[in-house]
Formats: C-alpha cells, structure tokens, sequence
C-alpha cells in the first residue's frame, strides 16, 4: 500500500480581494484548483472542480483521473447554465491520487492548466506537470526564454482550463511511489514570486509537510503576493517494496491531443507500437483487383482532399484586422494551398490601446488550436486594454 502525510496552506495574497483558489486533503486525493472569472465565479468554479475530485471514489487507472477532471468540468458548466451570471467562469486544476489496481499501488497526476505538481527526490527538484498556458507555448515554439518567460506582463494567461468547452484537455500520468519523495501541488500564486531554487530550498529544509507548505506561502506573500497563493506539500511514506523505481518515477502517461475523446482503448502510453496486420495474405483475381485498386484510388483522392480542408481551416489565429482591432482568424497562417484564412470574430479592442508587449504579440499573431481558448486569449486583452486606459 501507499501511505502519505501532507501539509496545505493557501493565502489571498496582497493584491488579490477574494482568494479564488480551493484545495483539498481527502484521503488518498490530493488537489489544487485556482479560479478564474468575474462576481466572484473564479471561488465558485474551483470549489466545484474539487467537489467533484474529493468524491471521485476508487481509482484504478489514470483513466478514472481524466473521467474525474472531465466530470468536474461538466459540473462547473452545469452551474453555469444555472446561473447565468457566472457565464465563462473557470478553474486550473492539478491533482495527485493514489491508484489502487490488483493489489498493487500507484500514483496518479493530471492537471490542466498551469497549476503544477514538483517531485522533490535525491536527485533534485523537477516540475512535474507541463504548464497549459500562452507563455509556455512560447517557450516551446522557442520565441521566448524561460528568463523572459518567468516575468512576462501575459504570464498567467492559461491555454486550457476547466469550464470553458464541453470537452476539456487533460493530461495525466501514472508514478511509482518511492518512500521519500515529497510532491508540491501549487497555484500560479507560488511559483509567479519565488522561483524553483527557492521552492527547493524550503522543501529541503522543512521537516514537516505542514511546515513546508506555511513556509513556502509566507515567502511567496512576502515576495510580493500579487496573486492567491495555495501549496499542497505531500510525502510518501509507505510504498510497495520491490519495485523498479525509474528516475522520473513514470511509469504511463495520457497526453491530451486537440480532439480526443478517451474511450475504451486507455490511456496513451510511451512505448513502441507493434503492426499487428496478419500476414499471408492471398491475392484475389485480377478482375476483383482492379476494382479495389480503382476504389482504393478514388477513397485516397477523397480522403486527401478531406485531409488538405482540415488542415486548411485548423486552427485560430488571433490578430490585428484591417481596422486596426483586434480580430480572430480561423485557418492557417497565411493560408494554405486554395484555402484562405477567414474571419471567425471581429473584436471592438484598439490594438493600439493595448500594452505594448501585447501589441508585439497580437501583430505577430497568436495560434491556438480551439475557438475556446482563441475567445479566451481576447478577453484577456479585453481586460489589459481596460487596464492600459483607466
């Protein structure tokens, strides 16, 4: 079996009127979720997102974790279909389980979002969880430095977040739990003032996960406390014996991808795919196949052509348009082959009342995968623009 004991603190910050951040310590479960969303949604949104997940029951797989986040998801739109006025209200959410399957124990991790999971062992401390957010993306697609990144004005601007769409991305992973290693779920709220050398340093130093978590809230407080700030500390104490405990502690993986639906297959794992196509196969007569050559044509015409629309009209860019607002854009950068972008929303925001770095990026276009989260890069700039001219 796995045996924890944890510590949580969470603080409203100095900025900040109402702490939207929620957490909880059921059991075995383990979360963190950071709201978002105007009259006070952001609270209301991440206490049901973590309702939802203190109450997701046995968990057998990293499958029921996902099942659990989409779930919490469901919930918070259902609430919002309630009540209107909590219309696009959201939440981050990362979380840490243990997983019980034939006797044998594992942990589970998912999140969505950039409310991240540390893992703390001999070897160091290493960030978990990939941050669902604008700046992130940057990093990835190399426009931006991790230094550049750390104290970028669109920093806390996520990707993904529950509450948004009927389907929500989650990415989650199944970890040996090795006696020793201590976990740190978090809000943006910790990591935006103090930073991983810092983290480590207390974590190294507390005794005690309680200790650690007041610690870490106090420093980011004192740091500057510009958002709500809420820490999960949690170690193990009790695992299996005589399991291979590989460095990164991973031993499956769920990463999400634009459009999928988790079914019956399960989760996507590392690993090599084997061709499982029989072999001995017997050629029929020539009649019969030079129809299924000629059908065989005709299907891979008609599916290239399906397949050069999809990635014709993929994606959303948002821009500047030809008056000088802010625009979203569906399709390819630039168009591709005889499909041309076209325009999705046309926005009432000056680009040239915004910030200046929000100009820069806005001019350079932004992509992004779903409408969803295109809507919910504008209404970010909608809000800095506001900001800019009061």
């Amino acid at each position: 079996m796995t045996a924890f004991v944890s510590g949580a603190a969470t603080d409203v910050g100095q900025v900040r009127a109402h702490n939207e951040d929620t957490f909880v310590v059921a059991g075995t479960v383990f979360v963190v979720a950071d709201g978002m969303g105007g009259h006070n949604g952001g609270e209301i949104a991440s206490q049901v997102a973590v309702d939802r997940l203190a109450d997701i029951g046995p968990i057998n797989s990293i499958n029921d974790l996902v099942r659990g986040v989409q779930e919490a998801n469901a919930d918070i739109l259902e609430r919002a279909r309630e009540q209107p006025e909590f219309r696009g209200m959201g939440t981050t959410v990362v979380m840490l389980a243990d997983i019980e399957r034939a006797g044998s124990h594992r942990l589970g991790v998912a999140n969505v979002g950039d409310s991240r999971l540390y893992r703390m062992t001999d070897s160091g401390l290493h960030q978990h969880t990939e941050d669902h957010s604008l700046v992130e993306a940057l990093v990835r697609d190399g426009r931006l430095t991790r230094a550049e990144a750390a104290v970028h004005p669109q920093r806390n601007i996520v990707t993904r977040a529950l509450g948004i769409d009927d389907k929500v991305l989650v990415d989650a992973w199944e970890l040996i739990p090795v006696v020793g290693d201590r976990y740190v779920l978090c809000s943006d709220g910790l990591f935006g003032e103090i930073d991983d050398g810092e983290i480590h340093e207390v974590l190294q130093s507390a005794l005690s996960p309680q200790d650690a978590a007041d610690e870490l809230v106090r420093r980011a407080r004192e740091a500057g406390g510009r958002d709500n700030i809420t820490v999960v500390v949690v170690d193990v104490v009790e695992a299996d014996p005589g399991v291979e405990r590989p460095a990164d502690r991973v031993a499956g993986i769920h990463k999400a991808l634009s459009g999928e639906v988790l079914g019956d297959a399960g989760p996507i794992t590392s690993g090599p795919c084997r061709d499982e196509t029989p072999s001995g196969f017997v050629p029929p007569t020539v009649t019969r196949r030079v129809g299924l050559v000629t059908a065989a044509v005709l299907f891979v015409m008609i599916g290239m052509l399906v397949a050069v629309s999809a990635i014709g009209r993929s994606g959303y860019t948002v821009s500047e348009g030809d008056n000088g607002t802010v625009v979203i854009l569906k399709g390819r950068d630039g168009g591709f082959l005889f499909f041309d972008q076209t325009l999705e929303v046309e926005s009432d925001i000056d680009v040239d009342e915004l910030p200046p770095t929000a100009v820069t990026a806005v001019r350079d276009g932004q992509r992004f995968d779903a409408l969803e989260t295109a809507e919910l890069y504008l209404e970010n700039l909608r809000n800095s623009s506001d900001s800019s001219g009061s």
